[in-house]
């Protein structure tokens, strides 16, 4: 076969999983097609890699690791997860991240602190020049539903890398000795492949040691866990995750290198997931400002739970799918909800023109009557009406009296 040279090391380069050697054989091979009057497929050749790149430049960007920073064998979808031997239950889960769900929305410094983890995977030749290597643990802390789960998956799939998760609480065994072995064989499995490993509830053990409530097992199965993680950092890569960072002891602490705290969107965080999460409905960019500034406070898991109430209402009345369709299905959503312990989601939840009274007067509130008309289905006129009337102030003092 001509050019079969040429056509091995293609197929080498791609098993391999080396871009940069695939795209040097393939202008291999097109350089010989040209020389031997093969134009057309020549040409056919420079399509594709014109294609690829597109491709490339268009696709969110994937972090290359070397091979000689994550070690490990491949981990695919027909290995099975450890088991406890006392309950047959798994230890773990095994999942494959990958970008299709979009990247997760996050504030200024939040963005900048996990772009630049993974950035360390990219320039790591700028880091061994220093002596140093790319992170290789990190905590994650925060409230529920602030997408400490999705930070993980987001990196994992950023990496090219599986997940393994392990909750903490899931490895407590009633056997004695049992849970320690858990643990061990957790970390034996991570580290025989090259993989993302997350460990979720992480305050269930790694517990301040000194509590007097703490009984002297629990203690050793903490000294395990410290131990398995002073281990695996020069194997593979380790997130832990929490909703108590308080209750960690200073020991845990210390063996994760980089503490990411995530918490509640800000504003222009929750535009963009309230935006997302009310597709395929396109909201106005002043609905969106009336709903981000009803849902300041809340979590992202808040934000989309809410604004998939908001749509079964909105299908459900027959209303428009628009501005003020959208405002009377949120004020519905709310009024339905028990408690409220931001003042203008209380406001809209018992009283629209209160809320538009409301909003007309925030001078922070950075809408034109007109667009408030927009969002809310009152007439120009009406807005200007109520902001005179100040009605909400009313509904504040009640508020503030309870």
């Amino acid at each position: 076969m001509e050019h079969f040279a040429v056509v091995q090391s293609i197929i080498r380069a791609g098993l391999a999983g080396n871009r940069e050697a695939l795209d040097k054989q393939v202008l291999r091979l097109r350089e010989r097609l040209e020389t031997t009057g093969q134009h057309k497929e020549a040409a056919t050749l420079e399509r594709l890699l014109a294609a690829a790149r597109d491709t490339q430049d268009m696709a969110p960007s994937r972090v290359e690791i070397s091979r000689a920073r994550v070690v490990g064998e491949v981990l695919d979808t027909g290995v099975n997860a450890p088991i406890d031997k006392e309950t047959g239950a798994r230890l773990c889960t095994i999942d494959f991240p990958t970008r299709n769900g979009g990247s997760p929305v996050y504030s200024p410094r939040v963005l900048e602190a996990v772009d630049g983890l993974l950035g360390e995977w990219t320039n790591e030749a700028a880091l061994q020049a220093v002596d140093v290597s790319p992170t290789r643990s990190l905590l994650i802390y925060g409230p529920p539903g602030s997408g400490k789960t999705l930070t993980a998956h987001h990196i994992a799939a950023r990496l090219g890398l599986p997940l393994i998760t392990a909750r903490i609480d899931g490895l407590i065994s009633s056997f004695l000795g049992t849970t320690a072995r858990n643990i061990a064989n957790l970390f034996d499995f991570a580290n025989r492949y090259a993989c993302v490993l997350l460990l979720d509830e992480f305050d269930a053990l790694a517990k301040v040691r000194d509590d007097p409530q703490e009984v002297g097992e629990i203690k050793r199965v903490v000294n395990t866990l410290l131990q398995n993680l002073d281990l695996r950092r020069g194997v593979g890569i380790t997130i832990a995750i929490t909703n108590h960072d308080r209750l960690l002891d200073p020991a845990v602490w210390r063996r994760f290198e980089v503490h990411l705290q995530l918490g509640e969107p800000d504003e222009s965080a929750r535009e963009t997931l309230i935006a997302r999460f009310l597709r395929p409905i396109e909201a106005p960019a002043s609905t969106r400002r009336v709903f981000s500034y009803c849902l300041a406070g809340r979590t992202g898991a808040d934000i989309e739970r809410l604004c998939t109430s908001v749509k079964r209402t909105l299908a459900l009345s027959g209303e428009a799918h628009d501005g003020p369709g959208l405002f009377h299905a949120l004020s519905s959503v709310l009024a339905r909800t028990p408690h409220h312990d931001h003042m203008p989601a209380r406001i809209l939840a018992a009283d629209q023109e209160a809320f538009v009274s409301l909003i007309a007067n925030d001078g922070a509130f950075s809408l034109k009557q007109i667009e408030i008309g927009e969002a809310t289905g009152y007439g120009q006129s009406r807005v200007s009406d109520l902001k005179k009337a100040k009605r909400h102030l009313s509904l504040m003092e009640v508020s503030h009296a309870q």
